[in-house]
C-alpha cells in the first residue's frame, strides 16, 4: 500500500486538473485546491471557490474532487470541504437544513487540526496582496511554543553559499551554549543532508515529527522525507502549506534558537514563514561581487515589506587566503635578524597577496551602508569550508580553531547580541497541533 506522502502527492496531481467552472482554468492554476492532508489513507481535502461559483456548481465540484481521490491507490476515504473566499462558513450538502454550513466549516481540515484556520486559509488561497485576509486584515503569526528565537538566513540569489552559512551559524550558537534547531525549508533544493552527513528518515510519535540530531542540533529538511533524486514540482500553495507544517508540527521544543535555511530568491516562502510564526530577525547573506549585492537588496526589501527585522548582511567568500602565507611569514620573521631588507620584501609581498578578493572587495559592507543595515562581517573563502559540507562535516564542527570558524563564532555571537532569549524564555514541551497529519503515528 502506497505510503501517506505518496498518496497526498497523487492527489494533488489528480485533483488538481480537475476544471474550475467558473474560469475553466485548472483547480491549482485558479488557487481553488487549497489544502490537501492524508492520514492512513484519509484525504481531507479544502477547497476555496469565489462567490460567483453558485451552490449546485459546489457540490458538484465537491463531488468530483472526491470522486478522483477515491479512484486513487491507497486512497481509503476522501473528505472534501468547499469555503467561500471571504466567508468562514463551508457549502452544506445538498439538502441539509439550515445552519449545517457551520457545522461543516467547522469540523473542516482547520478544525480537524485543532488549532483554528492557518495564516494560508486565513488569506484566502495564500494569493491575494501582501498584508490581506479573507476579512481584509493581515494574518496574525502563530507562536511557535518552545522555541526561544526564529532567525531566517536569506539570500537574495543562489551560489552565495547561504545555506553553509546557515548550517555553520546554527553549529557556532551551539558552540557557544545555545540549544539549537536547523529547519531547512528550500523544499526545490534541501542541502542539509548532505550539509550534515544525516540521511535518516524521522520518526513520529504521538502523531508529531520527532526532530533528526547532529552535532548535537535538532535537524529538519524536506530531504529527509523524499527519495535522492526525487525532483519536487509543487506550487506555490502546497509549498505554503509543507513550510507551515514544517514549523508546526515538528517538535521544536527545548530549543534556544531556531535557524531557518531559506529558499534563495523572493516568493511564497518568505510569505509564508513570516506569516506562519513571529520571525525575530533575518540574516542577509551575499558575496561582494554587485550582481549578488543587487539581489541582496531585493532580498531585504522584501522582509522590511513583511515587516521582518533585518539584522544585518553578512558577507560570504570574502577573501582566498592563500594556503602558504603562514610559512612564509615564519620564513620572514627568521630572515629579519641577518636580512632585514628581504625580509620586509617578503612582508610587503604577503601583505599585498596573502588575501585574493575573488569577487571584488568591501561590497557587502558598502551595501550595508547603502542599505541602512548592520554589517554583521566577513566569511572568507576556505576549501575546508567546502570539503566538510561535501563530507557532511561542517568546517565549525571539524576544524573549530580555524580561522573561519572563528568568523562564524563571531557571527553567532553578534547574532545572540542581537536577538538574546528573553527572561522567560526557557523552551518548554510546547504542545502545537496540526502538522504532517500525513505521517502515520
Amino acid at each position: 500500500m502506497a505510503d501517506d506522502l505518496t498518496v497526498k502527492g497523487a492527489v494533488i496531481d489528480t485533483v488538481g486538473e480537475l476544471k474550475d467552472p467558473a474560469s475553466g482554468d485548472t483547480l491549482l492554476d485558479a488557487h481553488i485546491l487549497d489544502d490537501v492532508q492524508v492520514a492512513d489513507g484519509i484525504v481531507t481535502i479544502r477547497l476555496l471557490v469565489g462567490e460567483e461559483l453558485g451552490q449546485q456548481d459546489r457540490w458538484s465540484l465537491e463531488d468530483a474532487v472526491a470522486d478522483a481521490s477515491e479512484a486513487i491507490e491507497g486512497v481509503r476515504e476522501a473528505r472534501v470541504t468547499v469555503f467561500v473566499r471571504g466567508h468562514e462558513e463551508a457549502s452544506a450538502p445538498p439538502g441539509a437544513p439550515a445552519g449545517a454550513a457551520a457545522a461543516a466549516a467547522s469540523s473542516g481540515p482547520a478544525a480537524a487540526s485543532g488549532g483554528g484556520a492557518s495564516p494560508v486559509a486565513e488569506k484566502a488561497g495564500g494569493r491575494k496582496p501582501l498584508g490581506s485576509s479573507g476579512g481584509g486584515a493581515a494574518a496574525t503569526p502563530g507562536t511557535l511554543e518552545g522555541v526561544g528565537r526564529v532567525i531566517a538566513v536569506a539570500s537574495g540569489k543562489g551560489g552565495v553559499g547561504k545555506s553553509t552559512v546557515a548550517v555553520n551559524l546554527a553549529l557556532a550558537l551551539q558552540r557557544q551554549g545555545y540549544r539549537v534547531g536547523l529547519l531547512d525549508i528550500d523544499v526545490y533544493g534541501p542541502s542539509l543532508p548532505t550539509l550534515l552527513g544525516v540521511n535518516e528518515r524521522p520518526n513520529v510519535h504521538n502523531r508529531r515529527i520527532v526532530p533528526l540530531v547532529a552535532e548535537g542540533m535538532k535537524l529538519m529538511s524536506l530531504g529527509y522525507l523524499m527519495e535522492d533524486d526525487t525532483p519536487v514540482i509543487w506550487r506555490g500553495p502546497i509549498v505554503t502549506g509543507i513550510i507551515r507544517q514544517f514549523l508546526q508540527d515538528v517538535d521544536w521544543s527545548g530549543t534556544d534558537y531556531l535557524i531557518v535555511d531559506m529558499p534563495p530568491g523572493t516568493g511564497d516562502a518568505q510569505l509564508s514563514l513570516a506569516q506562519s510564526v513571529p520571525v525575530d530577525g533575518a540574516v542577509i547573506v551575499t558575496t561582494p561581487s554587485d550582481l549578488a549585492l543587487i539581489d541582496a537588496a531585493r532580498g531585504l526589501h522584501m522582509f522590511e515589506t513583511l515587516n521582518v527585522d533585518v539584522l544585518g548582511i553578512v558577507e560570504n567568500m570574502s577573501w582566498f587566503a592563500w594556503p602558504g602565507a603562514p610559512a612564509l611569514r615564519s620564513i620572514m620573521e627568521d630572515a629579519r635578524a641577518t636580512a632585514p631588507e628581504i625580509a620586509d620584501r617578503i612582508e610587503a609581498v604577503l601583505d599585498e597577496h596573502e588575501r585574493t578578493w575573488i569577487f571584488g572587495r568591501d561590497g557587502g559592507q558598502r551595501e550595508a551602508e547603502r542599505l541602512g543595515a548592520e554589517f554583521l562581517g566577513r566569511i572568507p573563502l576556505d576549501p575546508e569550508v567546502r570539503r566538510g559540507g561535501d563530507e557532511g562535516r561542517p568546517v565549525v564542527a571539524a576544524a573549530p580553531e580555524s580561522p573561519v570558524s572563528e568568523a562564524f563564532l563571531g557571527l553567532a555571537r553578534r547574532i545572540a547580541e542581537a536577538r538574546p532569549l528573553e527572561t522567560g524564555d526557557s523552551p518548554d514541551a510546547g504542545k502545537r497541533k496540526g502538522l504532517f497529519s500525513f505521517m502515520k503515528s
